[in-house]
């Protein structure tokens, strides 16, 4: 994964994470530092200079996966035939799994419920 600092003042990213632990050090507008993700799991990315700034990687063990758009659709496509584990993440709920048969030459629908809260103060 590559950090890239496109910004005129310095980032110091770092995680503490089970997936990956690291601290790329500061560096200035232009630069760019990487680190390799090896093991599975969520990667929680933060910055040491701006306590705002902050990402999550999803380091999976598969090709298949998807966001869904504005209005919460999501499509998966090319997936074989066969029977599935399917997760919905969010960084602020648990993981919603659900059990799936795919057969071939049809369209599988899934619905998941994810429901989120403002935290409290925000409108």
């Amino acid at each position: 994964m590559e950090f890239l600092n496109d910004d005129p003042i310095f980032h110091n990213v770092f995680s503490l994470s089970g997936a990956a632990t690291f601290d790329l050090g500061r560096y200035p507008r232009g630069s760019s530092k990487s680190v390799r993700l090896e093991h599975l799991g969520v990667v929680k990315v933060f910055c040491h200079i701006h306590s705002d700034m902050s990402a999550v990687i999803l380091v999976l063990d598969n090709p298949f996966f998807t966001r869904p758009d504005v209005q919460g659709r999501y499509v998966l496509e090319g997936i074989p035939a066969g029977e599935y584990s399917v997760v919905a993440w969010h960084e602020r709920v648990r993981p919603a799994r659900r059990k799936v048969r795919l057969e071939s030459g049809r369209t599988t629908l899934m619905d998941f419920d994810i429901p989120l809260t403002e935290p409290e103060g925000h409108e």
